[in-house]
């Protein structure tokens, strides 16, 4: 027969917070781990030691029957938000998936430790950031003042081919975005050749020209290019194959391996918040895959 120890009631609430820092936990587990130390407790004990947790200025959360505590809460300055939000833009321009995919999840986890109460303005003031042109003086915008404006205006939801020199090499791009550094800006660029995302530092373009229209047989390259927003713009997982960059409140998506048919297949479960941009043929294939589906719902 298990032996019951008598013990403080000190020695309890310590344990019942230890027990709630690691993972959440219902009351019934709470129970569970004390029986098995073979120490005594009731139910409404319980609820009355989580009273006294609160009172000393635990943060006890319950969701799903469960409870938890945040802890330490993380309070965030507008330089704290300012750096981070230069992190991101700086790997989101490596091009590289995995890190990119890692440091979106450290911010995941990083809010997740943000009082709840200050979360919504938190997102808020983050994504301000992320859209501003920071580090940037006046005399930085004027010397690029010219490219800027010519890029601009291929820079919309329909992709615009254009050619340029770049340290004396020809490329064919289509124009997505702006980076911004410190003393410097550089334009992110889709290679219709390379069927890949990169970053041009605009000091070194020497020339810019626009492609005629093309007719709606070209494609880009056998790449589908999609947007995403809403929350899968923070939560998608980059597959096998696939470039992420974020914009803004949206996030782009090269990918260059995956079957037409089964990527399509994917992308509907993503909704309204997915888009196809281009090739033109995918964007055009898609949207008569939805129109199909919606004929096939209205049949029954």
């Amino acid at each position: 027969m298990t032996k019951i120890k008598s013990l403080s009631t000190p020695y309890k609430i310590i344990k019942i917070l230890n027990i709630m820092t690691k993972n959440p936990v219902s009351i019934d587990e709470i129970l569970s781990t004390f029986e098995n130390e073979g120490i005594f407790i009731e139910r409404e004990t319980i609820s009355k030691y989580f009273a006294t947790l609160r009172n000393a200025g635990c943060n006890i959360q319950k969701k799903r029957n469960k409870f938890y505590i945040n802890f330490p809460a993380l309070h965030f300055s507008q330089c704290d938000f300012s750096t981070l939000a230069e992190f991101q833009k700086t790997i989101s321009a490596l091009n590289s998936k995995n890190n990119y995919s890692y440091f979106l999840k450290f911010l995941d986890k990083l809010f997740a430790l943000c009082p709840k109460s200050d979360i919504d303005n938190y997102n808020i003031a983050y994504k301000k950031c992320l859209t501003e042109k920071s580090f940037l003086d006046e005399k930085t915008v004027e010397k690029y003042k010219n490219k800027i404006e010519i890029f601009s205006e291929f820079i919309n939801n329909t992709p615009q081919k254009v050619k340029i020199i770049y340290e004396e090499k020809r490329y064919n791009i289509t124009p997505l975005n702006f980076r911004y550094y410190k003393n410097s800006i550089s334009l992110l660029a889709y290679d219709n050749n390379k069927n890949v995302n990169k970053n041009f530092l605009l000091d070194k373009i020497t020339s810019i020209t626009r492609i005629p229209s093309i007719s709606a047989n070209t494609e880009f390259g056998l790449a589908t290019t999609f947007k995403l927003k809403g929350r899968l713009k923070n939560t998608y997982i980059l597959k096998e194959g696939e470039t992420g960059m974020a914009r803004g409140d949206y996030m782009l998506v090269t990918n260059k391996t995956e079957d037409k048919n089964e990527l399509f297949n994917r992308l509907l479960k993503y909704g309204t918040n997915c888009e196809i941009l281009y090739p033109k043929s995918d964007r055009e294939n898609f949207l008569n895959l939805i129109k199909r589906l919606r004929a096939g719902f209205g049949q029954f």
